[in-house]
This record gives structure tokens, C-alpha cells and sequence, in this order.
């Protein structure tokens, strides 16, 4: 049958087959039905379009971070390099253990990446904050954040020399762990000498001038850079030191009762992540020369110098406020 011929035959065929068909009401709010049912069905088809593209771009940062093995999880990285904007990560796994709740850890940060808090400290925080990097002194090995209080620590509380500043730059987290170790700060001038504190260990905290004033600096986590296989009590000599501990939100506990509750700490004690973000709760420790140091706190993991997790302590602190 030619194709001209299969037209003239189409009239008779379609009226065959619409036999019945009635172009009602009814049959017209059945199409807009069928029509309305196809429009919802290919909605998710558009929606999985950029939503693969972004797990290919999660699956690209992966890779990047991943060339270490015991990389756990990137925190807070911004690309510095010269695209025109940076790029933000806020966390991603990057190993085969999956970040605890309320802490991750800070590691394998590709080639030209600085690291910065991402997020706004409490306002009652005793840290320092930068308009970039954190305030920071780093000497023989430990990497100490700059405190509030005091502006300017007295003559009785500052202990011999334990190093001097060899270098100053903006992105001290891009130095090896040997430059950090000989001597660098964002926040003095280079050739600053950095002391010891009275009444604690130089793990714990250091002092240094910064804009005339002698100002304190406690030890933290720091672009992967932990306690290095030290205790809790290494990075936090207070053993018998403390006259109060407050926790934000809870209450405080003094004395005594302060002391026992800091000892059930400093005993108990297990190192989860080497380098950690805590939660928005604070606990503020106060010692008896008055000075004041600060763990972050999110479920039952405290924040300092790395991120030590310890359900006893919170048990014994609502027992001392009873």
C-alpha cells in the first residue's frame, strides 16, 4: 500500500478504533489527571540531575582527601589558592571511621588549603578570635591558642623561656610540623620569646607579648596536630589546682568537689580524635592562681588538645551539684 493510499484510509481506521469516545466533561478532567500524574513523575528526574553532579563533586573531594590513611574528616577548610571564590567544605569522611557525634577531626587538607573556624565562637568562650586564622603561638611541638584573660599577665605569672618565634605568617596550618615546632606565631613579631606559665606545665600553656602586653595561650588541636601521644593530664596540668569548674548551661561546682570532679576527668579519659571541633557548651575551668582555661564540650567528648571523650565526668559533675 502506497503512502498516499494509507491516507485516504486513515479516517475510516480512526473512527473504528475512538469508537465510543465521547469528548465529555469526564473525559477531560481524566486528561488533566494523567497530565498532572506525568508532570509529578518527571520532577524527581530534573531534581537528580544536580543532585549527581554534586555527589560527583563530593566524591572529587573525597579523593583529595583521602591520600593519608588515618584521615578521618575535613572541618572548616577553605581553599586559599586563586579561584576568585573559595570553596567551603564543612565535613566530609574521609576514612573508614565516621566522626563522633558533635566532634570531627581536622586532616589530609590538599596543597594550598588554610584552616579557619568556619563558625562563630559562644559568645562566653575564653578564645580569641582572628579575622582569619586563630590566634596562635606554636613551640617545640604544641600549638597554643591566644585567651582573653588576662590582657596582660603579671610578672609573678610568667615562668622561664621555653622558645622564641622564628617566623610570622597569616596561614600558619600550611607549615610542615617541623616549622610549626621551631617557632611560629600570626599574632607577634618574629624573634618574640615565649615563656612558661606559673603553676602549670608549658604543655599546658604559654605566654608571649603581643602588642605590648604579655598575653596567655592555651594548648589546643590544631590542623591535625594533636596531643601527640600524650595524656589528657600532659596537655591540662590542673590536678589539684582548680577552684571552679562551670559547665555552660548546667552549673558550676567549686572547691573540693571541683578538684574531685576535674580528677575524675583527668582519670578516665579516652582520646577519640586527635584533632577536634566541640559543640557549643563550654567548660570553664578556674584555677586558684585565678587563671582560667576552657574545654569545648559536645555529648560526652571534651575539647582542648584533642578530643577526649568521658561519660564519668559529666556523672560525677551532676553528682557534685546535688
Amino acid at each position: 500500500m502506497n503512502k498516499m493510499k494509507a491516507l485516504d484510509n486513515l479516517g475510516p481506521i480512526a473512527n473504528e478504533m475512538l469508537a465510543g469516545l465521547h469528548a465529555d466533561d469526564d473525559m477531560k478532567r481524566r486528561v488533566r489527571l494523567m497530565a498532572d500524574a506525568k508532570k509529578t513523575s518527571r520532577t524527581p528526574a530534573r531534581i537528580m540531575i544536580p543532585a549527581v553532579c554534586c555527589a560527583a563533586a563530593v566524591m572529587l573531594c573525597v579523593g583529595l582527601v583521602t591520600q593519608r590513611p588515618d584521615a578521618v574528616s575535613v572541618v572548616d577548610a577553605v581553599r586559599t589558592t586563586d579561584a576568585p571564590d573559595a570553596v567551603q567544605i564543612s565535613t566530609i569522611a574521609a576514612g573508614g571511621t565516621g566522626a563522633i557525634d558533635g566532634g570531627t577531626a581536622m586532616a589530609a587538607l590538599a596543597p594550598g588549603a588554610m584552616v579557619r573556624s568556619g563558625r562563630s565562637m559562644p559568645a562566653e568562650s575564653l578564645f580569641e578570635e582572628g579575622t582569619g586564622d586563630i590566634p596562635l603561638v606554636a613551640v617545640n611541638g604544641g600549638v597554643y591558642r591566644m585567651l582573653k584573660y588576662p590582657e596582660n599577665l603579671g610578672a609573678d605569672q610568667v615562668g622561664g623561656a621555653v622558645g622564641q618565634i622564628t617566623s610570622v605568617t597569616d596561614q600558619p596550618s600550611l607549615l610542615s610540623a617541623d616549622e610549626l615546632a621551631a617557632g611560629v606565631t600570626n599574632v607577634a613579631g618574629a624573634g618574640t620569646q615565649v615563656y612558661a606559665v606559673s603553676g602549670v606545665s608549658s604543655e599546658t600553656a604559654v605566654a608571649a607579648q603581643v602588642g605590648g602586653a604579655m598575653r596567655l595561650f592555651q594548648r589546643v588541636s590544631y590542623a591535625g596536630r594533636g596531643p601527640g601521644g600524650q595524656g589528657l593530664e600532659d596537655t591540662l596540668d590542673v590536678r589539684g589546682k582548680v577552684e571552679a569548674l562551670e559547665l555552660s548551661g548546667v552549673g558550676a561546682v567549686t572547691g573540693d568537689a571541683a578538684n574531685g570532679v576535674m580528677d575524675t576527668l583527668l582519670d578516665n579519659a579516652v582520646l577519640m580524635r586527635v584533632d577536634a571541633a566541640g559543640g557549643d557548651q563550654i567548660l570553664t575551668i578556674t584555677l586558684q592562681n585565678s587563671l582560667q582555661f576552657e574545654l569545648r564540650v559536645s555529648g560526652d567528648m571534651l575539647v582542648g588538645c584533642g578530643g577526649w571523650s568521658c561519660p564519668e565526668f559529666f556523672d560525677a559533675f551532676d553528682a557534685a551539684m546535688q
